[in-house]
């Protein structure tokens, strides 16, 4: 595609109006000199709050180009990461969750395992050399093993399931991505288990990790779902429904911002802000 990065970030973003403008400048800031072309989707998952003000407002400052894709009502961290790959159009994507636990910096180990020739590269906070810097709420911790050992004995032998901070080759990632069908805590399974079957270099990568305040996860809500993900992944599997894409089935509002930008890959400018 004419002018397409090398690589795409994308963040998923609920009510994230008070970090989501300290988050992009990191993320800017980190790539601003790549030897290579990036750009950044934040998507909106029907935010009740002014995430979407406050990114059109930094936009125009960043290094990098943007794209903001907004939608209702609020579908789930899961969809809003499978109308992130859809957009995206990098040889390569990063997605990071928008508290940025795990700093962007860590994003360099990660796009190398790809260079090495990995299909995917997940950031593991339980590898040997990983280092979590503050640790989760003990319940919410113990919970997170939990469905981390349930994932490792039905779906996948990964360390680290649900960590946000994951890199794909780009048409793998919307490969996987135009597939998943469950949008809560446990799509990072429903992932794996794709990709699983259809042999996929899967990588471990030990990264730097810390908790951050203002967590959307509610352990009552999102623990019981998670278990009855598990359960429909299989389900749909079983039933082969994992064959084919599955459309996203909703319009997403996109608004774009190139105008600090000098040039792309074929050196075209995007949308103006």
């Amino acid at each position: 595609m004419p002018g397409a990065p090398i690589l795409s970030v994308v963040v998923p973003a609920y009510n994230e109006a008070r970090r989501i403008s300290a988050t992009l400048r990191a993320i800017s800031d980190h790539f601003a000199a790549a030897p290579y072309t990036v750009e950044l989707l934040v998507v909106d998952d029907g935010s009740s709050d002014d995430t979407a003000a406050a990114v059109r407002t930094l936009a125009p400052s960043l290094a990098l180009p943007l794209r903001l894709l907004r939608y209702t009502p609020n579908r789930g961290k899961g969809f809003a990461l499978k109308v992130g790959f859809a957009a995206s159009r990098g040889d390569l994507v990063l997605f990071t969750d928008a508290d940025l636990s795990t700093p962007i910096g860590e994003a360099d180990r990660l796009l190398a395992e790809l260079d090495q020739g990995a299909d995917i590269v997940i950031g593991s906070r339980k590898r040997a050399r990983a280092h979590i810097e503050v640790h989760q709420p003990w319940l919410r911790e113990s919970l997170g093993r939990g469905f981390t050992f349930l994932v490792r004995m039905l779906i996948a032998d990964v360390t680290d399931a649900t960590c946000g901070f994951k890199a794909y080759r780009g048409d793998t990632g919307r490969d996987l991505f135009s597939r998943m069908r469950v949008f809560d805590w446990s799509f990072d399974a429903e992932i794996l288990w794709i990709a699983r079957q259809r042999g996929l270099h899967l990588r471990e990568v030990p990264v730097r990790w810390s908790d951050q305040v203002g967590t959307k996860v509610d352990l009552r809500r999102d623990v019981f779902r998670s278990l009855v993900g598990i359960a429909r992944i299989r389900s749909y599997a079983a039933l082969g429904r994992y064959g084919a894409p599955l459309p996203l089935g909703v319009e997403a509002e996109t608004w774009s911002c190139a105008e600090r930008i000098a040039e792309s890959r074929d050196g075209a400018l995007g949308a103006p802000c």
